[in-house]
């Protein structure tokens, strides 16, 4: 090759690298991105004066975006889901729920839309799906809720066991319509230790069985029920408001229950569900849940005070996978026996 031929290839080369550059920086994200905007289907089984306040958060933040609630409870939630998948139309954008194995079942259906949030990398990995087709939004925990009128300090039941001594003055809410005591149903049937035994004992000294966790805990306050399976949150919030009721984290183990976000895999919104999401695993919107008495997913905003650090509980291990899978079977049984 010639000199003027070297030097005529390398201006060609030089030309193309400077094009592909100005090309590159037009589509850079330097821009600002695009605002969010229209409606967000929304379906979700967290209470409402949880759920609510994010959302007005969220959109004045927010305010070409507008939030379309579906409020139901966990199982009535899970119904109409499964119904849309049937029909082949899951119209929610965004979900959250308290169920984790709703959130696998979908994703092995191919209903979910992976999505990797870049609030994620504050949250730790066991709260997050590692395909990024859901990740926590809240962590709360079960254990033993109790009226401090009818039970004495030294007379608070410290295990699963002396809850069951309470006999009728003790209350659960039901497996088959809160996602919370089905998971709880789920953790105690695979413990050696307590088992289905725990549920047939439970059935024979009379303890009761209502239908949902804002029912049980009427009951406890009210005085109808001296101890109750309580929710961490739910107890803290009660008592800030004057309550006669303490929360104790049972010494052989609570339910530590994270609550997914999923979005939907036909979400029509897809960019407004991301906003809503990372707005829901923000410092903001986390800070939003602590002031109401949850514990954060993130590692960076402080739990509520006077409640431990997830470090410091002890957790009963519940196998989200296998439950998944026998969902239907655990329902049946415990139907069989309340």
């Amino acid at each position: 090759m010639t000199i003027r031929a070297l030097l005529h290839s390398l201006a060609l080369v030089t030309t193309c690298l400077l094009l592909a550059a100005i090309s590159a920086s037009a589509q850079s994200p330097t821009q600002p991105p695009k605002q969010p905007s229209g409606t967000v289907t929304f379906y979700s089984s967290m209470v409402l004066d949880v759920v609510e306040p994010i959302i007005q958060e969220f959109e004045s933040r927010h305010p070409g975006v507008k939030i379309d609630l579906l409020y139901s409870g966990s199982v009535e939630l899970e119904q109409r889901i499964f119904a849309e998948i049937e029909a082949g139309n899951l119209r929610a954008d965004l979900i959250w729920a308290a169920n984790p194995a709703l959130f696998l079942n979908l994703k092995n259906a191919g209903w979910l839309m992976p999505y990797e949030s870049p609030q994620a990398a504050a949250i730790p990995d066991l709260l997050k799906d590692p395909d990024h087709m859901f990740i926590a939004g809240r962590v709360h925990n079960m254990g033993i809720g109790y009226n401090t009128r009818l039970v004495a300090s030294d007379k608070v039941p410290q295990t699963w066991a002396e809850f069951l001594e309470w006999g009728p003055k003790a209350a659960l809410a039901s497996p088959l319509h809160s996602g919370t005591n089905f998971n709880m149903l789920g953790a105690f049937v695979t413990n050696e230790d307590i088992g289905w035994e725990w549920f047939e004992k439970a059935r024979k000294n009379g303890v009761k069985v209502v239908r949902g966790t804002g029912d049980v805990t009427r009951g406890l306050v009210s005085g109808e029920f001296a101890v109750i399976k309580g929710i961490d949150y739910i107890m803290a919030g009660q008592a800030s408001e004057g309550a006669p009721v303490a929360f104790v984290f049972p010494k052989d183990g609570v339910l530590s229950l994270p609550s997914p976000i999923a979005i939907g895999r036909n979400a029509r919104n897809p960019e407004g569900a991301k906003a809503f999401l990372d707005f829901i695993i923000s410092k903001e919107g986390q800070q939003v849940l602590v002031d109401r008495h949850f514990l954060p997913v993130r590692t960076d905003v402080a739990p509520p005070p006077g409640l431990p650090s997830p470090s410091e509980i002890k957790a009963l291990d519940v196998d989200f996978d296998w439950m998944a899978e026998h969902g239907s079977e655990l329902r049946e049984r415990f139907a069989t026996i309340y």
